[in-house]
């Protein structure tokens, strides 16, 4: 018997706003990174075709960025020009900063302890009176150029990962510190700019502590933010209670990495557990921000390559739609250097962009969920999201199969030809009558799937112009169906029916002709 998987959708029941949670953030590396003409392309590029909103990333206070210095008495130099030309490149293209205060700056650092491949200062200040002059400094700095109004929409977090030992070497209490002295600072400037953290790895006692601590000495608390990686660590024996042969999900230690692989649940459980804490605090009004969040924190995954990743993507943001103000996904572009420059094309890097500017099949996600109006319609069936606007409706619907029997490093190096998954139909009714037009696109195996075609080419690990266009040409997003439909009062339409694959993605618009 046939396998149908049926999506129904009806434009005249509403459920709601659509929240664009996943858009309203997206994380890049290291301000230093942003001065470079090819990432600037790769953010251009995507804050024009996924509408991203605001832009997260670190280091405006390491020192490749001149900000701070002291002169031999040990007084303050503040330089702001490289500061600026970055925040200027974001304003100008329409993209807001969601400001993260890290890492310390050498002349401030109470040791020697750094991470990445730049060397970032992971340390606690030696003067938290100076530590806090340099916040109000800068925050005024901001104020100045861009003045009050903008600067009030934007973010400030403070640190990132102090629960991480790799990117902090103080406790806990001084981390609270560190945060009163910085949210006192950037409160001076203007008591309606906000500011929030602690930007957990995961351990939820920072966020409850710190909602405690802000609560009994009345410091200014905006926002909660935590961070969120779906990898588990892989094991293929079989535990008591698991079938035989199906693969064993275990929680790993943080940044333990070269045996990971893809986590179905993580990034829901991770929403739930902050919002639980946060629900049941002092607070339960605040914002709550994931800051980072990806499929993996290895460097080097191919599984952010594959064309499973739309669909991984989509599945999970589906889970925690609604749940928290935003999710930011890590990173914009391999233009990245944590681990130091990446060797080669396809790399298994962060980014939805590679370092060539090749949309990988994650970008589609985001480009497809950028193109779904501002109203939530109820939808039948599994795995569909649909919405509606002045112009008509759009569905998104997604075939999301784990079948990974090995971690990422070996599974996702190779070629792995999508199954059958059945057929899809896809129906609207309640569509107001006139003519449409019907344009459905794909993402999955060989659509939109250059590191398919990439590995077809024998991996090669330098592109030459000519392969990195044609690789493109892979990634163009051209539509899968174009037809004109003519809608009459109360028909009930059929939108699709195709033999779909596995983790195929299909974004479906209906969008009435008048309206061009």
């Amino acid at each position: 018997m046939e396998k149908i998987r049926r999506i129904a959708v009806d434009a005249k029941k509403i459920t709601g706003k659509n929240s664009r949670t996943a858009l309203r953030c997206i994380s890049a590396a290291r301000a230093g990174l942003l001065l470079r003409s090819g990432h600037q392309k790769h953010l251009v590029q995507a804050v024009r075709e996924c509408g991203f909103e605001y832009l997260r990333f670190h280091g405006i206070f390491q020192d490749d960025m001149g900000v701070y210095r002291e002169d031999a008495e040990g007084r303050a130099l503040y330089s702001w020009q490289y500061l600026d030309e970055v925040y200027d490149f974001l304003l100008e293209n329409n993209i807001r900063p969601f400001v993260v205060f890290d890492f310390m700056p050498e002349a401030l650092a109470s040791g020697s302890t750094t991470v990445y491949w730049e060397r970032a200062n992971v340390t606690p200040p030696t003067s938290y009176e100076k530590w806090g002059d340099l916040i109000y400094e800068t925050v005024s700095h901001f104020t100045g150029r861009y003045g009050r109004e903008e600067v009030a929409g934007w973010y400030f977090e403070v640190w990132n990962e102090p629960d991480n030992p790799p990117f902090f070497t103080g406790t806990m209490e001084d981390y609270l510190r560190l945060y009163e002295v910085t949210a006192r600072a950037v409160k001076r400037v203007s008591e309606g700019y906000r500011v929030g953290g602690p930007a957990v790895a995961g351990d939820i006692s920072w966020i409850e502590r710190l909602i405690q601590h802000c609560t009994e000495r009345k410091v200014p608390l905006d926002f909660i933010s935590a961070h969120n990686y779906s990898a588990k660590s892989f094991r293929e024996e079989p535990e008591p209670g698991n079938i035989p042969g199906i693969p064993v999900w275990n929680p790993g230690p943080s940044w333990a990495l070269g045996n990971l692989c893809y986590d179905p649940w993580g990034l829901e459980q991770a929403v739930r557990a902050v919002k639980e804490a946060v629900e049941n605090s002092p607070r339960p009004e605040l914002e709550i921000h994931f800051t980072e969040w990806g499929l993996t924190y290895d460097y080097w995954d191919p599984l952010r390559d594959s064309y499973h990743a739309a669909s991984y993507l989509l599945s999970r943001l589906h889970t925690v739609e609604g749940m928290v103000n935003s999710i930011s996904y890590c990173e914009v572009s391999d233009v990245f250097e944590e681990d130091g420059p990446p060797t080669g094309a396809f790399h298994g890097g962060f980014g939805l962009i590679s370092l060539q500017g090749i949309r990988k099949p994650a970008y589609f996600a985001y480009r497809y969920l950028s193109q779904l109006g501002d109203k939530r319609l109820e939808v039948g069936g599994q795995d569909g999201t649909a919405c509606k606007d002045s112009q008509g409706i759009q569905i998104l619907t997604w075939n999301d199969i784990v079948r990974q029997d090995m971690e990422n490093k070996k599974y996702y190096c190779l070629e792995h030809p999508a199954r059958p998954a059945g057929r899809l139909q896809v129906t609207a009714a309640g569509v107001e009558p006139g003519q449409y037009l019907l344009q459905v696109y794909c993402t999955g195996c060989q659509k939109n799937d250059p590191y398919t075609m990439y590995m077809r080419m024998g991996r090669p690990n330098s592109l030459s112009k000519r392969q990195a266009e044609l690789l493109n040409m892979f990634a163009g997003d051209s539509p899968l169906q174009v037809k004109l439909l003519d809608i009459s009062e109360g028909d009930e339409c059929l939108l699709l029916d195709i033999m779909e694959n596995e983790n195929d993605v299909f974004l479906i618009k209906l969008t009435k002709l008048d309206s061009f």
